[in-house]
This record gives C-alpha cells, structure tokens and sequence, in this order.
C-alpha cells in the first residue's frame, strides 16, 4: 500500500533544506510516520540528520544580537530529542549563555526573561549551577552599591535583586542577603537607635522592610535570624540599653560609605525648615558659589552648583556627584569638599 502524503512532505523530503526556526512542517511530518516506522528507524533520524542540524543552528546562535529567542525554536523538539538536547545542544546553549552575561546589569531584566523559559527544560541542578556562577555574583554586587538610609531610601537595586526570587533557591537568596544586605542595615538601625529616634519612625521602617521581603525568605533561617536581632536591639533601645555598634567592614570603601550614612542620619536629626535656605547660607559664610544649573535634575530634583561640585537635595538630604556616582552626604562634608 502506498504510503501517506502530508502537505509536509515536500519540505522533509529534502532534509538539507530544512530550517530549523520553521520547525512545524518537520515535526508534523515525523508525528505522521511514527507509528508507521520502527523506533530504529526514528532514532537514526534524529540522530543523523535533525540533531547535527540543530547543533549547527544553536553553534551560530548569539544571545546578543538574535532577536528571535532560542526556547522558541529548541522546546518544541523536546518529545521527540529530549534526551539528546540535554546531552547534545543544553550545554551548548548554557555555555552561549553564560558568555553573553559577562557584561551584564541586573537593570537588565532580559536575561531574567531568557532564562524563565528554562525552568523545568534544564535540569534544577544545572539550572542552580547556572545561576549561583552568573547571576549571583552579579547581584552580590548590586546589594554592595545598595545604600541603607533611613530617611532617604533608594530601592532600585533592591529591586533588581529581588526579580530574581522566583529563579534564585531560596536559600541561595538568604545568603545572599546575609553576606551583601543584612550587616549594612544592621549597622545603620544600630546608629539610629543611638541618636535618640522617634521610636515609632523605627518600628515603621522595621516593618516596611520586613514588609518587602518575600515570605519564602523570611522562612528561611538566616534571614529570621537578622530580622529577630533587629527587634532585640529595638527593644533595648526603647528599655534605655545603649545597642553596641556590630562589627564593621575591614573595607575601606565600605567604612566610608558607612560614615556618610551616618552623617546623614545625623543631620537629618537635626534639620531645620528651609533646608535649602540653611545650604546656601553656609555657603556664602564661606564664600562658595551656590546656584542652580540650568535644565539639569536628578529623580526631579534641581540640581545645584556647590563650589566645583553638583548637589541635589532630596527630604532635607544632600546628595553629592562623586566620579558619576550619587553619594548621600552630611552638610559639613560637602562644605569641606567644595572648597
């Protein structure tokens, strides 16, 4: 008897011509002949002559620049080459992968949305293994440039690390944020406990944070270790028990950026109304040129000439630009600098 026709055949016919982003007309004609041909037969198939193809195709595939996204046109092979895409063309596409993101941001919400299709397709070994090698220590960084101020807050890293909860294992994102957030904003509840705060700005700023954190990752040990020290300290605090400072950072960097925290924190203790006003009093007391630039803001704030340096004042904070980065900094500090 004659074999059946489909509207496919002309196309796989002629496997050299085949490509693999129109991948429909070769699925459709090897879902005809399956049950019609021994399973020596399909293996052999796929083996000699889909397979070196897809290889070839995932070979010449970049990250950067293909705008048509590889799941697309790999995924629908998986019931047919599932064992051999895992073996044959995964590490392939993990090891183009993990190149593309040498140069990544994790501002960059692309990688997170070329990675999702994968959950369930790799396996949860390789694609933790991928993650904790590539995006990690990406996100590690992020925290580190993330600033804990109480009364001027940022959140864009944090949010930036925080897409990644639903890739990352939990336990992972703990620790994360052990190692990256916890002992910065531990230090910082620590100094504002010292100044003698209104306790009840305390216990909301306690709450707001504990409020963003997802509930997988305040399950996890770590990070219910750090919230239950908080509120140890809070409740000596408010009992009259000054709170010891907890160790700090043998990183000169990080020491510094803990200073301008704290003279924020402190400033802002003590702000008058008419911040602005107060600024550009002391700055002419030390004849310093105070005025503001023409058609430049930072996050909708004016941003002002202070001597050589560029300022913006947000809620009673002065931030100043140092080598293209936005440094929260006390009144006094930037007098000193602007001379």
């Amino acid at each position: 008897p004659a074999l059946p026709s489909t509207d496919s055949d002309a196309h796989a016919r002629h496997p050299c011509a085949w490509q693999c982003r129109k991948f429909e007309p070769m699925i459709d004609f090897l879902d005809t002949w399956i049950p019609l041909i021994p399973g020596w037969i399909l293996d052999n198939i796929l083996q000699q002559l889909i397979l070196p193809r897809l290889l070839h195709e995932v070979e010449e595939w970049n990250p950067l620049t293909d705008t048509i996204p590889i799941h697309t046109w790999t995924h629908p092979w998986l019931p047919l080459l599932g064992k051999y895409l895992s073996t044959t063309i995964f590490p392939v596409i993990r090891h183009k992968l993990s190149a593309a993101l040498v140069s990544w941001h994790p501002s960059d919400c692309s990688a997170r949305l070329m990675l999702r299709p994968w959950v369930g397709v790799f396996s949860k070994g390789e694609l933790d293994a991928f993650l904790i090698n590539n995006i990690v220590p990406k996100l590690h960084l992020t925290l580190q440039e993330f600033v804990v101020n109480p009364h001027q807050q940022h959140l864009d890293n944090w949010n930036w690390v925080m897409e990644w909860v639903e890739l990352l294992p939990s336990h992972v994102m703990a620790s994360l944020l052990d190692k990256s957030f916890f002992p910065k904003w531990l230090q910082v509840l620590t100094l504002w406990l010292n100044l003698n705060p209104n306790y009840d700005q305390v216990t909301n700023w306690y709450t707001g944070w504990k409020g963003m954190v997802p509930d997988s990752l305040l399950a996890e040990p770590l990070v219910k270790e750090h919230f239950r020290a908080a509120l140890e300290m809070m409740n000596r605090a408010v009992g009259g028990t000054p709170v010891p400072q907890p160790p700090q950072s043998d990183n000169s960097q990080a020491q510094a950026r803990y200073q301008g925290i704290a003279e924020c924190v402190r400033t802002a203790q003590q702000i008058p109304q008419g911040f602005k006003e107060l600024v550009q009093k002391r700055c002419e007391e030390r004849g310093i040129v105070w005025l503001p630039l023409t058609n430049r803001y930072r996050e909708s704030k004016q941003i002002y000439r202070c001597g050589t340096l560029q300022v913006y004042i947000d809620r009673n904070v002065l931030f100043v630009c140092n080598s293209g980065q936005w440094e929260p900094t006390s009144l006094t500090a930037l007098l000193d600098m602007a001379i």
